[in-house]
């Protein structure tokens, strides 16, 4: 007999399993009348507790809330697909990249730094050759790399905990005279330098030549991926 997983409590009750309420509960670090609530379809999770559900009963958040999934044909496969942890990346303003120290990540930014958390499957980031480490979501607010990267665009960064050693090509955020600048930069090893590049052609590019920096510029992160619909 096929089950059926068309509501929230069915798909719930199903990455339950044989485990008690109490026991799940404690694995989610929830109370066990919230699980209970949840069963009865007397309330619905929180973004937060909708997370942590999945990611314990090793499911997607999107098959958890709808009972699809975007990236899986196969429903069934779902609750036992590990490749489909959900991973949540921060959202930070994008002057909070002023604010970091180089030497943390995306785990230890504060409460205060975080406007929300995005859900991605764990699958999807893997194909876009991402973890989810030292991920951070910021909007763009330049319109220099028009129309590569537009004014206002979600983008997926990843911060860089280091000073820049070795950049060849990419589109960056660097630090550099204190200001954060959004740059696509090229190494070009006969000059010497970084071409900072603007996919807009109404700015201007430059070449820094490696002797003529007295304040070296750093890597604050690389953008790895524009969320926002190109049509």
């Amino acid at each position: 007999m096929k089950q059926n997983y068309s509501t929230f409590a069915q798909r719930l009750r199903h990455i339950i399993g044989n485990d008690s309420l109490l026991s799940f509960s404690k694995k989610c670090q929830l109370s066990e009348s919230a699980i209970r609530k949840y069963i009865r379809g007397e309330s619905e999770p929180t973004l937060q507790n909708l997370l942590t559900i999945a990611d314990i009963g090793n499911v997607s958040v999107a098959w958890l809330a709808t009972g699809n999934d975007p990236f899986l044909s196969n429903l069934t496969a779902l609750p036992i697909d590990t490749k489909n942890i959900v991973k949540a990346i921060p959202e930070i303003e994008f002057n909070t990249l002023l604010n970091l120290k180089f030497h943390e990540n995306t785990e230890r930014l504060s409460k205060e730094q975080i406007i929300t958390e995005w859900a991605f499957s764990r699958d999807w980031l893997f194909r876009c050759g991402l973890t989810a480490e030292n991920l951070a979501i910021v909007q763009i607010p330049y319109n220099n790399m028009d129309p590569t990267i537009k004014n206002g665009d979600v983008a997926i960064i990843k911060l860089n905990i280091d000073k820049m050693t070795y950049v060849l090509a990419g589109v960056y955020i660097i630090l550099l005279n204190n200001k954060l600048l959004l740059k696509r930069i090229q190494y070009d090893p006969v000059e010497d330098g970084y071409h900072l590049i603007n996919d807009n052609t109404t700015f201007k590019n430059h070449l820094i030549k490696q002797d003529s920096l007295t304040t070296p510029f750093q890597v604050i992160a690389k953008v790895e991926h524009i969320l926002t619909n190109v049509f």
